[in-house]
């Protein structure tokens, strides 16, 4: 019984050894600093619901063609607004 080959290229490719290879290839990762071009600098939130509430905020959303985040966005300055905090565009200024 013949043996198996070491790796898929060397059996595709026919070679009976590998290439030896004396340098590695370091990958740098971008930073999560680091914003890529045209993305917004925002945090995400994550915010739990009863069902009933997030069934409800659905069908708002088809009802009124707005997306969820607009009404997350909405309330939220409506909280910022209650506790004399600046409203989301101010933030969004800085």
């Amino acid at each position: 019984m013949a043996k198996k080959p070491a790796s898929l290229e060397i059996a595709l490719g026919g070679h009976s050894q590998p290439a030896a290879q004396d340098t590695a290839e370091v990958v740098q990762h971008p930073s999560a600093a680091a914003a890529r071009p045209g993305k917004s600098q925002e945090a995400k939130l994550t915010v739990y619901v009863p069902p009933a509430a997030s069934k409800r905020l659905r069908l708002m959303c088809i009802e009124h063609d707005r997306d969820l985040n607009s009404y997350l966005r909405e309330g939220l300055d409506m909280v910022l607004a209650k506790y004399g905090q600046p409203s989301l565009a101010e933030f969004s200024e800085k």
